[in-house]
């Protein structure tokens, strides 16, 4: 498997990292939406559930060039990752999930191309499209903000996180699959307790995690997917600051997954937003691809990741992925 972890793909999709395969011919694009990320290339994805289907690569205009599929839309379990490899990861400043800022300096040496699937070529220091509202270059003079930024590509959707308070506090949750796994015991999610396990670092961070279950990959278009868990007190409207009104943030579409519960996305460039459910209303699920923290793509100034479990795993398709993924977050890049 190879994963892209460049910019137009975080912000494409809200994954931290994106993987296709190559097409050998083209497909039906019927009941796609595109979105024309440049003159060479486009994504095509689903206006209902916002999944990413297709990548459009382009040689000039009048070619409609090749095409390569997401990879979490294929459901073969004949098809299991082996080995892992990296596109762009030394644009992500500090490595992503997969390496610290010396690994990174080494990216050629393990395995890794600063060329996206796209063929653009991104380092930490490219200057993108849509850069404009990114914390994330290292050459950024301006002195960190008190609030975290997040939006998608075509800045249609654009939040602002602010740092845990009291209100953070306030909501009551079950328990999160990555903390308490649900197939250990029926009641496994019952939080009794009342524990604000969404709070981390004596609620000075927010827990993030990796999912692994179908449904994020169905709704994504991408077999893993990162979030973190903010309160709803906790997330606002950048244009004025207001709180967070999903029928009222820019291009932002809802899709009902199942009975309670929802995912928003970007209607128009497609990149997963939100879940959240009826069961905890004041906790919610936001994309990690779309931060722009000013450290780098792991915001570890802002998220404590837990990484020892991959949420859902056991319902991974690609149960190879999982044990390729685990082992590329024990020892970084380049093992597998």
């Amino acid at each position: 498997m190879t994963l892209c972890h460049c910019a137009n793909c975080r912000w494409t999709t809200g994954m931290l990292c994106a993987s296709y395969l190559l097409l050998e011919s083209a497909p039906n694009l019927d009941g796609l939406v595109e979105y024309v990320e440049f003159t060479t290339a486009s994504r095509w994805f689903c206006g209902t559930c916002g999944a990413h289907v297709f990548l459009q690569i382009r040689e000039d205009h009048e070619n409609e060039g090749r095409f390569m599929v997401a990879r979490g839309t294929i459901a073969d379990a004949e098809l299991q990752t082996e080995s892992i490899e990296h596109l762009c990861l030394e644009s992500t400043t500090d490595g992503s999930l997969f390496g610290s800022s010396a690994s990174v300096s080494n990216a050629p040496q393990s395995g890794t191309s600063n060329a996206c699937f796209t063929g653009v070529t991104l380092t930490a220091t490219s200057r993108r499209p849509g850069d404009s509202v990114s914390k994330d270059s290292p050459q950024q003079t301006n002195p960190p903000t008190r609030n975290l930024p997040a939006s998608c590509h075509c800045t249609g959707v654009q939040i602002i996180i602010t740092p845990p308070d009291h209100t953070s506090r306030l909501p009551s949750s079950p328990w999160s699959d990555t903390l308490v796994p649900f197939h250990s015991s029926p009641n496994a999610s019952a939080n009794p307790a009342d524990v604000k396990w969404w709070l981390r670092d004596n609620d000075k961070k927010y827990l993030s995690n990796l999912c692994g279950c179908d449904s994020c990959r169905l709704a994504s278009g991408f077999p893993i997917q990162s979030w973190v868990f903010v309160p709803r007190s906790n997330i606002f409207k950048a244009s004025d600051s207001s709180s967070l009104a999903y029928n009222d943030l820019g291009t932002l579409k809802r899709y009902n997954s199942s009975p309670g519960v929802y995912r928003e996305f970007c209607s128009a460039c497609g990149a997963t937003v939100f879940w959240h459910c009826e069961e905890r209303p004041g906790v919610v699920d936001v994309s990690v691809g779309l931060l722009r923290a000013e450290s780098g793509v792991r915001a570890e100034d802002w998220l404590d990741w837990e990484l020892g479990r991959v949420s859902f795993e056991e319902m991974a398709v690609d149960r190879g992925m999982i044990r390729c993924l685990k082992k590329c977050l024990n020892h970084g890049v380049g093992y597998n």
